[in-house]
């Protein structure tokens, strides 16, 4: 069991029980023997995703670093706070992370749909297969009842990505979130359990043929 450190809160190391698998990946929390592929993947592909996400704290790919976050992600999973996935292989090969965020409970019932992609895994699918699996566990085992996401402007691949998901374009905020430490405008998204549960129901139709 991994500890904060004296005078802090003791966070649970272990994973929660949670495991989704697809034709290609399995999707789960991460634990702590994930950090060499972790720091690996992560700073080999540093330059291909700084423009896409917040400035990389300080120390961010130490191993310490890596204890503290798999420990409060597991602490915020617990509370219902945040989801965090690894996107690997079936081999376990990392190649991304998908996380549903700023989690909103009571009247809101809604989540944010965050996620990342190594630019070797790039052109294959990989990120919508991902995403069907954590939003068909988001709606029917979570309960919720909205997902929301949000896209740089410029970023055709994630906007085409949740448009084949179902997500419908909503709207433009100015200064939405910090993005390699300038605030940046997004295109929001969103996606309802009803119009989610539209979407699902004509897939499976089309895959019938």
């Amino acid at each position: 069991m991994f500890s904060l450190g004296k005078g802090r809160e003791a966070l649970p190391v272990k994973a929660p029980s949670c495991r989704l698998e697809t034709a290609r990946l399995v999707l789960r929390p991460a634990v702590i023997d994930d950090y060499p592929q972790w720091r690996k993947v992560r700073a080999e592909n540093y330059d291909y995703l700084k423009p896409f996400e917040p400035a990389w704290p300080p120390k961010c790919l130490e191993e310490e670093f890596f204890q503290r976050r798999v420990a409060r992600l597991n602490r915020d999973w617990i509370e219902d706070r945040t989801y965090a996935f690894l996107v690997l292989l079936k081999d376990e090969t990392l190649i991304g992370g998908m996380n549903i965020n700023n989690v909103a409970r009571g009247a809101a019932q809604y989540g944010s749909l965050g996620y990342w992609l190594a630019e070797n895994a790039q052109g294959h699918g990989y990120m919508t297969e991902a995403a069907a699996a954590v939003l068909q566990h988001a709606f029917t085992k979570l309960a919720f009842e909205r997902i929301n996401a949000a896209t740089l402007p410029h970023n055709e691949k994630s906007k085409s990505m949740l448009k084949r998901l179902g997500f419908a374009e909503e709207g433009f905020a100015k200064s939405y979130v910090q993005i390699d430490g300038v605030r940046a405008d997004h295109v929001l998204f969103g996606l309802t359990l009803e119009d989610y549960s539209m979407h699902a129901l004509r897939m499976r139709t089309e895959d019938r043929g």
